[in-house]
């Protein structure tokens, strides 16, 4: 084998060793939760559920924006502001005591977390705003950690990297087992056309 090659070899058995021990705990985590949630009902494991509870809000006045309502909630309940969302929901017909109606537009503040999230209903010119919140049990905060939900920008990006970290590992692994032998390249490249092409027809 030439220099080149062993030099590169021993580069990418670095970083292979390297992200591996990166990600390892994210590893344990997506594992344990993963079997966790495939298993749940042979293990006799709550299958996930939320406590709601559900306030009105007073407001000093109507508030002039979604993002003013966001603000006051955020001042209110001590929320989080990266973990807050606003959003309008548009006035929509529907159909009340047999007649044609169009309900009224609505707007939407929520709050995302593994464990505790909430969502906040208003309707503009109100001076209450109701308030729905939820605390998740233990198995459905772990679910919503598995599949990176409720919207907090750093889980996502970090279960991102954790996935691209699988990928790289995954492909340099692959390239250390065949230690850029021709024979094995080509075999490896017969065995996953092979795979894919059972994926797909199947």
């Amino acid at each position: 084998m030439s220099p080149a090659k062993l030099r590169f070899l021993h580069t990418l058995r670095k970083l292979h060793a390297w992200i591996g021990l990166s990600g390892a705990a994210f590893g344990l985590l997506f594992g344990v939760t993963g079997i966790l949630l495939n298993h749940r009902a042979v293990m006799k494991l709550e299958a996930g559920r939320s406590e709601e509870r559900k306030v009105q809000v007073m407001l000093e006045g109507p508030a002039a924006s979604p993002e003013a309502l966001a603000a006051d909630l955020q001042r209110h309940l001590a929320w989080d502001p990266s973990r807050v969302r606003a959003r309008v929901q548009a006035g929509r017909p529907a159909r009340f005591q047999g007649r044609e109606v169009k309900a009224s537009e609505a707007w939407m503040v929520t709050y995302g977390g593994h464990a505790h999230s909430a969502r906040a209903t208003y309707f503009p010119g109100n001076l209450t705003v109701e308030v729905e919140q939820r605390d998740a049990s233990l198995i459905e905060a772990l679910k919503r950690m598995h599949k990176a939900e409720a919207g907090q920008v750093g889980w996502i990006l970090l279960t991102d990297a954790f996935a691209g970290g699988l990928l790289v590992l995954t492909l340099s692994g692959l390239l250390l087992w065949t230690r850029l032998a021709g024979s094995r390249i080509l075999a490896l490249g017969l065995a996953s056309g092979g795979l894919a092409l059972l994926l797909f027809t199947a």
